[in-house]
């Protein structure tokens, strides 16, 4: 995405839904969001933990997670949770989803944006396109659990390949407010809100899924599918060059100089908190390596290596060395189109594996039954 004029204001508000113990996050992603989104106000929204530690330099208002809409709390969540039998200890999960939703409530624009915390906006992004038409990020995910709610509660089926859950969204008011408004008037669910209406169509007791700590339910997914079937020319899409797994290629805590390098690539990247970085991450300190490599050749080069060390345990019969590298490489390439165009469906990647297996045993010139 080429840089434009940094200082255009944009005419809506962010909003970061957060832990109060991830704040140093945020920290590092907010003068960014600032420098490349430049919205009229930032909002975090947390517990009140964090009210204090938000000093005048952040530039940012604070919003009580408890109090954006009436009854919604992580302990009201958990105990919904509990009653219905599901696992509890998911309730942060959902909370900060149903929080963004009643955003519309509150919000008193046209469109509020949602932005992950641990996503860096590395150039400046437009959020409408030429005739004033909203974006939507599409991904290549595919999580089949986040269906089953959006069919219970509207009787809809996927309509577009493409996956709307991405690091943000530009919800319209108006539009989201409708939506709730008929999961609340649906009568196949006893809910006395939306919220508790959504978990209710979840799959939440779905066989062995609620001993895997599976959770069942996207907010941006849900509403993408609902725009798309009742104002489809409403919002743009468009396929931002996005790269989910930062920490891990890039290190926990990437400097100014190894940002702006990414940046020549990619428009976003995200540093979650839980991941570990590749001990290949070592090469990006080694002298002038930045000057000599673009971050996506890194990226490749490290893909390329994962999978000849596949290919060579399969031809010394040990199948588990490739089933690592494509668990690496679904890690890598799972939600994002930059490095593969396709989506990310299962069974793509089993006609793959299926085709790759026999033309390494036909060249191995052994029986398929040894590997």
């Amino acid at each position: 995405m080429k840089k434009q004029d940094e200082k255009i204001n944009q005419s809506f508000d962010v909003y970061i839904v957060i832990k109060d113990s991830d704040w140093y996050v945020a920290e590092k992603t907010i003068p960014y969001i600032r420098r490349n989104i430049n919205p009229r106000n930032i909002y975090v929204i947390s517990g009140k933990n964090l009210e204090d530690r938000l000093n005048e330099e952040s530039g940012c208002k604070f919003l009580d997670e408890s109090t954006v809409f009436p009854g919604l709390s992580y302990s009201s969540v958990k105990e919904y949770l509990r009653q219905l039998g599901s696992i509890p200890e998911n309730a942060g999960w959902y909370l900060q989803q149903f929080i963004k939703l009643s955003l519309c409530y509150l919000c008193r624009d046209e469109y509020y944006l949602v932005w992950d915390a641990d996503t860096i906006p590395l150039n400046f992004l437009p959020f409408f396109d030429k005739s004033g038409r909203p974006y939507f990020n599409m991904k290549r995910e595919y999580f089949k659990a986040y269906y089953k709610p959006i069919t219970n509660l509207f009787a809809y089926e996927k309509k577009t390949a493409a996956s709307f859950v991405s690091e943000h969204m530009l919800f319209d008011v108006e539009v989201t407010k409708e939506m709730l408004q008929k999961i609340i008037d649906n009568k196949k669910y006893d809910g006395a809100n939306f919220w508790q209406k959504i978990l209710q169509a979840s799959d939440l007791l779905s066989g062995d899924l609620i001993k895997q700590d599976q959770r069942f339910f996207s907010e941006f997914e849900t509403y993408g599918t609902y725009t798309d079937y009742n104002c489809p020319k409403k919002y743009a899409r468009r396929k931002l060059r996005t790269l989910r797994c930062g920490a891990d290629l890039l290190g926990t805590n990437p400097d100014e100089k190894l940002l702006h390098w990414a940046a020549k690539d990619f428009d976003t990247i995200s540093f979650e908190i839980w991941a570990k970085p590749l001990p290949e991450v070592e090469r990006l300190s080694l002298p002038d390596y930045l000057k000599k490599h673009s971050c996506a050749r890194y990226i490749r080069q490290i893909l390329k290596e994962r999978r000849w060390k596949g290919i060579m345990s399969v031809l010394k019969g040990n199948e588990e060395g490739f089933h690592s590298y494509q668990l690496f490489r679904r890690q890598i390439t799972k939600f994002d189109f930059f490095f593969f165009r396709k989506l990310n469906y299962k069974k793509q990647r089993n006609i793959f594996y299926r085709a790759f297996r026999k033309i390494v045993i036909t060249l191995a010139g052994v029986e398929d039954e040894k590997i």
